[in-house]
C-alpha cells in the first residue's frame, strides 16, 4: 500500500488529481493506493505522521506556501518524496532546496501526469526493496529485511542492529554488513554507523537524526554523506 496525501485548495483541480491518481492505480496492477486529501496546509501538517511516501503539494495555497510546508516537513521527514503542483514554472525550481523529486504544471493532463507517476513509483519501487540479513546472535540467527533496519552500529568488537523493532547483538564487522548492503542505500556518516538513508529524519549541524536516535557526523564522512542523501531524496542515485 502507497500512502499518498494531496495539498490542493482548488475543489475543481483536487477532484481532478485524484480522478487521475485512481485511474492511474486501475491502469497499473499491483499498485494499491491510499489517498489524504488535504486543501489547507495547517490541516495537512496536522494530520502529517511521518508514514507518507508520497506528496502532491500545490506550491499556491491560501493559508502557507507549498514550499513552506515542504521545509516543515522536511524538518520531519526525510525520506518522503515530494512532488509539486504549480502553474508557475519558475517556482517549481524553488522544490530542490526541498529535495523535491519532480513538479507537474498546470492544467494537468493525464498522460504527462501519468509519465512522473510512472517515474515516481519506479523509484520508491527501489526504494522499498530490499535484501535479507542474517543476524546471527550467541542464542539464534535471525533474517530480517535491510528495509526494516535504521542502522547499525559498532561499538567495541561488537555490532548492534537497530532494526524498527529492537536491537540485535550480532557477530561480525560493520565493513561486511557495508559491502553487503553496497546497493541498499546504506551509507556510513561516520566510521561507527552504517545508516539506511530511508529512515535519515532530519539534518542539524553535526547530528543526523535517525528515527528517534541522534548519530553524529564525522568532518571526514560529512561532504559524501550529505550527498548521499540529497541524491537519494531527489531520486537522481
Amino acid at each position: 500500500m502507497t500512502r499518498i496525501m494531496i495539498l490542493e485548495d482548488d475543489e475543481e483541480q483536487l477532484n481532478r488529481l485524484q480522478d487521475y491518481i485512481r485511474r492511474f492505480e486501475q491502469e497499473n496492477s499491483g499498485i494499491s493506493l491510499d489517498i489524504r486529501a488535504f486543501t489547507r496546509a495547517t490541516n495537512l501538517l496536522e494530520n502529517y505522521r511521518c508514514d507518507v511516501d508520497l506528496l502532491l503539494l500545490d506550491i499556491q495555497v491560501p493559508d502557507m506556501t507549498g514550499m513552506e510546508m515542504a521545509k516543515k516537513i522536511r524538518q520531519r521527514d526525510q525520506g518522503v518524496m515530494i512532488i509539486f503542483i504549480t502553474s508557475l514554472s519558475q517556482y517549481a525550481m524553488e522544490g530542490y532546496s526541498v529535495h523535491a523529486f519532480d513538479y507537474i504544471l498546470k492544467p494537468i493532463r493525464y498522460d504527462s501526469f501519468c509519465a512522473k507517476m510512472k517515474l515516481a513509483f519506479q523509484m520508491l519501487s527501489h526504494q522499498s526493496q530490499g535484501v535479507w540479513l542474517t543476524l546471527k546472535t550467541r542464542e539464534k540467527a535471525q533474517r530480517v529485511r535491510s528495509d526494516e533496519v535504521v542502522y547499525i552500529e559498532s561499538s567495541g568488537h561488537d555490532i548492534f542492529v537497530h532494526t524498527l523493532q529492537d536491537v540485535v547483538k550480532v557477530w561480525g564487522t560493520l565493513t561486511a554488513f557495508e559491502e553487503q548492503l553496497k546497493e541498499e542505500y546504506f551509507v556510513r556518516c561516520n566510521s561507527c554507523y552504517l545508516v539506511n538513508l530511508k529512515y535519515v529524519r532530519a539534518v542539524h549541524g553535526d547530528f543526523v537524526t535517525m528515527e528517534k536516535d541522534e548519530l553524529v557526523i564525522s568532518k571526514p564522512k560529512r561532504k559524501s554523506f550529505l550527498l548521499a542523501i540529497a541524491q537519494y531524496q531527489g531520486g537522481s542515485r
